[in-house]
């Protein structure tokens, strides 16, 4: 089971120790030994070649067991092919067929170096902050501002219809291929996540829902969302695309659904679950 650190964790690089599994993204890929993630001996000649941002620590990220998890930032380029027949494999993909605790140590990992990248100086008095020895936070040791790290909340929403037997489903202008998933969004100020079902929905596809039902949550890092997903029912409207993010949807059964989102997400998770629903109903 993962565990957290609970404060930001420097690791010294040379200080690695044998038990660690290490989180080296390069852009929107990180490396694979294999389908796992290398240790410091078999990504030594990586190292070796690709300098990591920051040169002198890794971040700890937290703990499965016996295990650590470390991440690092590599520069760019990368040599072709990686030395030791280490990979670079997209970071939806890893997420896709990776365990629990390594798919949670990616997210984490994600979001931790991406935010630490942004705070790097007070927003307040431009000082460089430090960070926090109490809690997973940075502070400005002159006017004392502390920075959390920030998430963005969105829903993700399963809308059916004709007594639960028909999904909504939508085809994002940046899908790959004709992959249809959920009406999704981010959370706006102020509002409930309740509404902001209501909103999204109305606003991508021109409909009215209600009975709105939480499911479950997922942590997803691109960039630094927590999507909360819902199931709600069709009330009134014609299903029509935005033509700005939506350029298709349509009402699904489960015997003749369009190609779906990766395993791994909780929008695959979310149509598996109402799939399974209905044949045991």
């Amino acid at each position: 089971m993962f565990q957290a650190d609970q404060i930001l964790v420097r690791i010294p690089a040379s200080r690695l120790p044998d038990n660690a599994r290490l989180i080296l993204f390069s852009g929107r890929s990180v490396i694979l030994d294999g389908s796992e993630l290398p240790g410091p001996g078999r990504a030594a000649a990586l190292l070796s070649a690709v300098p990591i941002r920051t040169p002198d620590h890794f971040r700890s990220i937290g703990f499965s067991g016996p295990q650590c998890f470390a991440a690092a930032e590599l520069e760019r380029p990368l040599p072709d092919p990686l030395p030791g027949g280490l990979t670079a494999v997209p970071l939806r993909a890893a997420l896709a067929q990776s365990a629990g605790d390594v798919k949670e140590a990616l997210c984490r990992a994600k979001k931790i170096l991406s935010w630490l990248d942004l705070h790097r100086f007070c927003g307040r008095c431009r000082t460089e902050l430090q960070d926090s020895d109490t809690d997973s936070a940075l502070f400005c040791p002159v006017c004392g501002a502390r920075y959390f790290p920030q998430l963005a909340p969105a829903v993700i929403v399963a809308v059916t219809r004709n007594e639960g037997r028909e999904i909504l489903l939508a085809h994002n202008r940046n899908f790959e291929g004709n992959v249809h998933s959920l009406i999704a969004g981010f959370v706006e100020a102020g509002e409930t996540v309740e509404q902001a079902v209501e909103r999204e929905v109305m606003e991508e596809t021109s409909i009215r829902v209600g009975n709105i039902r939480y499911l479950r949550s997922q942590p997803w890092p691109f960039p630094n969302s927590l999507m909360l997903a819902f199931r709600a029912e069709y009330l009134s409207g014609t299903a029509t695309p935005d033509g700005s993010e939506l350029d298709s949807l349509g009402w699904f059964r489960p015997d003749a659904l369009p190609p779906l989102p990766r395993q791994g997400s909780v929008a695959a998770a979310v149509i598996r679950d109402w799939c399974a629903s209905l044949r045991n109903s």
